[in-house]
């Protein structure tokens, strides 16, 4: 199930706020390893990250527990903890996003993106988890999608499996984004546990 367009009121309404911008900001010269912030998910609750829903149903609701855990950690202690022990409405799902600007964090037009995230799981059956980012164009244009890419259909992130790395890249960040994101989806129709730790996104 492709979620994009959910996606888009929920930035065009954060872009919106948070419009202000440094006019003196540089573009990226050289590799960046991290531009995430709390990628460790160490400063509790999860800051700098959303926990959202979407596609809720008030006939038929799905449940996520999302909590800030220390029952597993791939660094150092923390990590987030999502669970889900019933999925019966098929279009409800849950997602961690970050959310950056090119005029705080300046990436260069053409940069390759590599988003990784360390992910243990437990039980986790039917669609799984995905890994996703995207970017959106400005004001002037509405906000409209420059870029999405994720690793549903492609990434099979299923099952039980101790901390495990898993990677999503993007060849080329467009020259009209304004803004960018960062998501961990826990896909429609999926029950168990997930815990994310240590996620990053490096440019080229």
């Amino acid at each position: 199930m492709r979620i994009i367009g959910s996606l888009l009121l929920l930035l065009l309404t954060a872009a919106i706020m948070n419009a202000c911008k440094k006019e003196d900001a540089q573009p990226l010269t050289q590799t960046v390893a991290n531009v995430l912030t709390n990628s460790d998910f160490e400063i509790t609750p999860y800051q700098d990250w959303t926990n959202n829903l979407g596609k809720i149903s008030t006939t038929n609701p799905t449940n996520y527990s999302v909590s800030y855990s220390t029952e597993a950690a791939s660094s150092p202690s923390h990590s987030i903890k999502v669970t889900c022990s019933a999925a019966p409405n098929d279009s409800t799902y849950q997602y961690m996003q970050q959310i950056l600007y090119t005029a705080t964090t300046p990436i260069p037009a053409g940069a390759k993106l590599t988003m990784k995230v360390k992910i243990k799981m437990v039980n986790i059956q039917g669609n799984g988890i995905a890994l996703a980012m995207g970017g959106n164009q400005g004001a002037s244009a509405k906000y409209a999608s420059a870029f999405y890419t994720s690793t549903e259909g492609k990434t099979s992130i299923v099952g039980t499996n101790e901390f495990k790395e898993y990677t999503l890249t993007f060849d080329a960040f467009p020259a009209n984004a304004t803004s960018m994101y960062v998501l961990l989806f826990f896909l429609p129709k999926t029950t168990g546990t997930a815990y994310y730790d240590d996620a990053s996104l490096s440019i080229n």
